[in-house]
Parts: structure tokens; C-alpha cells; sequence
């Protein structure tokens, strides 16, 4: 009987066997992390874990593989889009360069990390309301610090 394991370990399996092997399928992944780590698992969820680590298909002799990115593509992306970060009592304000407001507000989502209950995104700014009043200041700075803004 194959034992459970974390996402992370998963994940951290995921990326050992990229940096390691040629892997042109999610299939192939699936069956490499039961045979190595015993972690039994789907396609489904070696896409998710994919997708949620930033890996890319690149060209190699003719076939496209799986790599590791050498940098996160979404926050280099993220950081030329802002133009302001701001917050008041209640809501942080993003002003992004024109039609960019929806690709920050989807990226921010995204961050579990972030203390966000949610964003709201028009053509070039984001409203933002954190989980707490409370922690708004904190949000706000842990915004700045993951995307290296000074403010």
C-alpha cells in the first residue's frame, strides 16, 4: 500500500525529477513519482503541480521536455506591470499599466500566501481587501516585499 505525502513533497519530487530526467509527459511524471517516491498520483494533479511550480516546455533534439524556469516569469511580468501600490484604512490600490489589471489581480489570487480574501480588477487598477482590517498593514507590506517594491 503506497503511503500519503504532502503537496510539497510532491512538488519537491517533481522538480528533482525534471532537473534530473527528460520528461516529455505528465503520464511519465505520474508513473516516475510512484516508482521513485512512492507517491501515487494523476495527470491531473502533476498538471496542477506543474502549473503551480512554473514550469515550461522547451525544445530538446526535437522534442518538447519539461524545465524548470530559471525565473518566475508571472513576477518579473507582475513588477513591470505596477505602476502605484497603495492602501488606506480598509483596501489596498494597485495601479497597473493600461489592461494589465486583470493579469495582477489573477496572479495575486493565486498567492495563498498573501493573507487576500479577494481582489476586484478594471483595465489599469485593483482593489484589493485582505482578509482582516486588522492585518491590512501586513498584507500590504508582504505585497511590496514578495514582488520587491519599495515603499
Amino acid at each position: 500500500m503506497k503511503k500519503k505525502h504532502t503537496s510539497s513533497f510532491r512538488q519537491r519530487a517533481i522538480k528533482e525529477l525534471i532537473t534530473e530526467k527528460s520528461i516529455s509527459d505528465q503520464n511519465q511524471i505520474a508513473v516516475l513519482l510512484g516508482e521513485k517516491y512512492g507517491i501515487e498520483t494523476n495527470q491531473a494533479v502533476v498538471s496542477r503541480d506543474l502549473r503551480k511550480l512554473g514550469v515550461s516546455k522547451k525544445p530538446l533534439k526535437g522534442i518538447m521536455i519539461y524545465e524548470m524556469n530559471k525565473l518566475d516569469v508571472q513576477t518579473e511580468i507582475f513588477k513591470l506591470a505596477l505602476i502605484d501600490i497603495e492602501h488606506n484604512e480598509v483596501m489596498i490600490v494597485i495601479k497597473t499599466h493600461p489592461g494589465l489589471a486583470a493579469f495582477v489581480g489573477d496572479y495575486l489570487d493565486q498567492c495563498t500566501d498573501l493573507n487576500i480574501l479577494g481582489c476586484l480588477a478594471g483595465e489599469n487598477v485593483i482593489f484589493i481587501t485582505p482578509k482582516t482590517i486588522s492585518e491590512l498593514s501586513k498584507t500590504f507590506h508582504a505585497i511590496c516585499k514578495k514582488f520587491q517594491l519599495k515603499k
